[in-house]
Parts: C-alpha cells; structure tokens; sequence
C-alpha cells in the first residue's frame, strides 16, 4: 500500500497524473445517543404542577415570576409560557466523538492528506424507544472535538423525526439545508476528531404524564470524497 502511494505521488510531481487518487465511498462509524429521563441533566416536573394560564392579557406574564404566591425554582424545574399556559420547558444535548481517522477502515492508511469534495450519499437513523412520551425531534449539529452545546462554532447537520411513545423505527434523516457545508468542513480535516451532538427540547405540560424510560438513536450513514495529496 505505501508503495502505491509513493509511486502516485512520484508520478504527480512529474505532471502525469493529477494530484489526486480517486473518490473513496465509505460507511461513516456508528454513533449511538441515549436520551434518558434517569440521566443527571433531565429534569422533572413538580410534586404540585397545576395548569396556569400564562401571557398577554393574563395575570401571569412571567412563568418562573408570578406576581403572587411562592415563585418556582426555575433552576430545577424551568418553566415558560408555551401557548398560553405555563409547562415544563428544557434542552437535552447528547454527544459522540467521531474519529475518522482511526475508525474508517478505508481512511486509516492515508497519511497526511485531506479530504475534497466530500458529498454525504446517506445519513441513516435508528431508533428505540421505551419512553412513555414522545420525545421532540432531534436536531444532530457537528462541532469541535469535546464540545457539549450546540452554540458556535457547533453548526446544525440535519433533523430526525418526533419518536412516538415506545416506537421503533429507522429512516433517513433530513439533512439541513447548509449540512452538506457543515459536515465537510470538519470531516476535510479527517485526521482531527470532531462532535456529533444530539439536540431536542423537551415539553411536559401539567395533567400529562412524567417521562420515564429513554430513547436509544444511532447515526451511520455512507459519504464519498475525494483524498488530496
């Protein structure tokens, strides 16, 4: 194999080649989310949650400071006025290294080469659920290597579906529109690890059930590019 690439390398500093070995197809490595109502970051709704009507016209305004009573520990239990009355409102991140280099088969004997013209051909999903509730849909970002949040520098990749109560399903996901831009920008540089991040907002309204149980998702999908010398 260094053989073969010694001689290409020859060959395209004597201008017979171009500087370039083809386009690789390769399965990206699975990654796996669990988001989990026993996880530390998840968060429950309070002992007493009666439904409070909320906004324009009504006494309450502000959700975690009402005008009268004992104000809500918005810490442990955020609260916001969602169409008109005040629920449980709150953010689930989930993270994955992703390796290229040293998980993909046909990328790990490259040496010091980037990737060009990197098209995704599928991002596939599967998912299990044991949840009780539907849990929202997921946004997937990519981000710099041990990033945790969606804020910048993370950039949106693409979205799967609302999970029904204890479903289990599989499909494609949507990519978002600057996906394709997204991904390659940290997937060029395949020697440099990055983040897969997995986003939803969670919403529990009073008189509903607490969530309980969890949601297992993994992320494959198959890319092609173009190595550069």
């Amino acid at each position: 194999m260094w053989a073969w690439w010694a001689i290409a390398a020859a060959l395209a500093g004597c201008g017979l080649i171009k500087a370039d070995i083809g386009t690789l197809v390769f399965q990206l490595p699975s990654k796996s989310f669990s988001f989990d109502t026993s996880s530390a970051g998840w968060k429950s709704p309070p002992g007493n949650f009666p439904m409070v009507p909320c906004g324009a016209g009504q006494a309450v305004m502000d959700c975690c400071n009402p005008p009268a009573g004992v104000k809500p520990d918005c810490n442990a239990t955020p609260l916001a006025c969602v169409n008109g009355a005040c629920v449980l409102q709150f953010p689930v991140t989930v993270n994955q290294r992703i390796d290229l280099k040293s998980e993909v088969p046909a990328l790990s004997s490259l040496g010091g080469q980037t990737l060009a013209e990197i098209s995704i051909k599928q991002i596939q999903y599967t998912i299990a659920s044991n949840m009780n509730v539907e849990l929202p849909a997921i946004d997937v970002y990519v981000a710099p290597d041990g990033a945790t949040t969606t804020a910048d520098p993370a950039k949106k990749f693409g979205t799967i579906p609302p999970t029904p109560a204890g479903a289990t399903r599989s499909g494609d996901m949507v990519l978002d529109p600057n996906g394709q831009a997204a991904f390659s920008m940290y997937a060029s540089q395949f020697t440099v690890p990055f983040t897969l991040l997995g986003h939803t907002t969670m919403v529990v309204t009073p008189g509903s059930p607490t969530p309980t149980g969890k949601v297992d998702v993994t992320v494959t999908g198959k890319v092609g590019a173009r190595p550069t010398l």
